[in-house]
This record gives structure tokens, sequence and C-alpha cells, in this order.
């Protein structure tokens, strides 16, 4: 069985706020890093316990979130940028795991709640519903056939998965009082209660189907300012529609997504 986890910094237990911890040359960035690490290192070896034979870690932090040289020893880990625009998941894993992810911008008692930027993106619809970076991962997965059968994170990053797998395995290690606050597990019991789900959710495989919407697709994306509007209106696929926003349109949601992407 071969596993695909996609990490992200905010979700990860004892990290709380992005000016202190997940921006680059901030002063805990490296130790933020180093507690994702151990996340996603539970996460690998509750899944090999269960019957993964290959793991690939992809680091889906922007300026990366990950302490390579700790890595799970049976674990392969894809880091650095430019990354592929689909993440790699055109390379039939099956199953998907989202291991430390946020809420979308916005979200009430989200930690570190934001929308793929925590500086310029307001909000994003996906055919008039807002989506964040869980939803649009769990449907690329699902474009590519792979189900998405575990998230850890928050409680309210956890319970926004559910929204599109709604039994999906959960790992709730903290629980979002602001958006820069928050009740943490230790570090310890955040790595057990991600071992025990990632085992449990390798051997309930076959219970998850692959995620993905039907016919025409429409992206829309709100930006803070319109000067970060106007850099994405030059683009040709993209459509103008406010000061600040722009529309995607395509005939499903990989074309709506290809265009965005770029």
């Amino acid at each position: 069985m071969k596993v695909a986890i996609v990490t992200d910094l905010e979700g990860t237990a004892g990290v709380v706020d992005f000016e202190t911890q997940t921006y680059p040359g901030a002063r805990y960035f490296e130790q933020a890093k180093f507690l994702a690490t151990e996340e996603v290192n539970a996460a690998c070896e509750g899944a090999f316990k269960s019957g993964a034979d290959k793991i690939l870690v992809i680091d889906g932090h922007g300026p990366g979130g990950l302490v390579p040289e700790k890595i799970h020893r049976k674990a392969f880990i894809f880091h650095g940028r430019p990354v592929s625009r689909y993440w790699l998941m055109e390379q039939s894993w099956d199953a998907l795991f989202l291991l430390g992810h946020h809420a979308m911008n916005g979200t009430e008692k989200g930690n570190l709640n934001h929308t793929y930027s925590s500086r310029s993106v307001v909000n994003m619809w996906l055919n008039g519903e807002k989506i964040g970076e869980i939803g649009i991962n769990i449907y690329l997965a699902g474009w590519f056939g792979i189900p998405t059968i575990l998230v850890t994170g928050d409680e309210a990053a956890c319970q926004e998965a559910c929204q599109y797998v709604p039994r999906i395995q959960q790992a709730i290690v903290k629980w979002g009082f602001t958006r820069t606050s928050a009740i943490s597990l230790s570090h310890q019991a955040a790595c057990e209660v991600i071992e025990k789900a990632a085992a449990t959710a390798v051997k309930r495989v076959s219970e998850y189907k692959p995620a993905k919407p039907e016919g025409k697709c429409e992206l829309l994306i709100e930006f803070l300012s319109s000067a970060d509007a106007f850099i994405w209106q030059q683009r040709r696929d993209a459509e103008k529609i406010s000061a600040t926003t722009v529309r995607f349109t395509g005939k499903h949601f990989l074309e709506v997504y290809e265009k965005w992407r770029g």
C-alpha cells in the first residue's frame, strides 16, 4: 500500500502564531518545524505498522515546514520549491494523509486559519461554496482516484475535512481559541494520537472513496488588496470580477485547478 502525506505547519500541536513560529526567520520557526516533523513521523509509524509499504512525505508549507534529516527512516520526502503542479498526486497513491492542516480563513476558533496566503487572500469559493486548502487537496487527490483518509490539526480543521469526507479519520491535536492562540496537547500526546489515528486509517482504507466535484467548475478568489488582485487579473485565464476578485472557470475541477495554479 502506497501512502502520500501532504504536510503543513500551522496545524501542529504547540504551533499557534504566524510571526514567531510559521514565517521564515521567525524566532521559533526551526522548533515549529521539528514539532511538525515528529508528528509526521508518528503518522508514518502508525501507517507502516498497519501495512503501508511506501510513504512519500510532501512538504506542503510554502517556505518548508519539515526537518529533512529527521524524517522517518523508511519514508521518502519531497521538499524544496518549485513543486509539481499536482503535488505528485498523479503517481497512483492508494491513500492521502493531510498532516498539520489548518482551517480556511475566517473560521471561528480556527487557529492560524487562512486560505493559501495568510497575508493576501480573504476567501476562495468553488461553485459558490467557501473552500480552503483542505478541500482543494481532497478534491485534487480525488481527481486522481486517491481517497483522503486522515486529517490532523486543530478541531476546526478536522471539522472542515468532514465536509468533504464525512467519516474521515481525525487526529485533533489542539483546539483554537483565537486565530493566534489555542489549547494544545503535549507534543508526546499529540504524536501518540496521530500514530494511533494513522494506523486506524490505513486499516479502514477500503471504506473510503475519492471525493471530487462533478461537472463545470468556477473558482472565485477574493484578495485583501486590489494590488494583489491586479497581478492575477493580468493572467490570460483569469476574469476580473471586481477590484479585489478574480474568477477561473472550466469544464471540470482539474481544468480550473490548472488555470489557477498556472
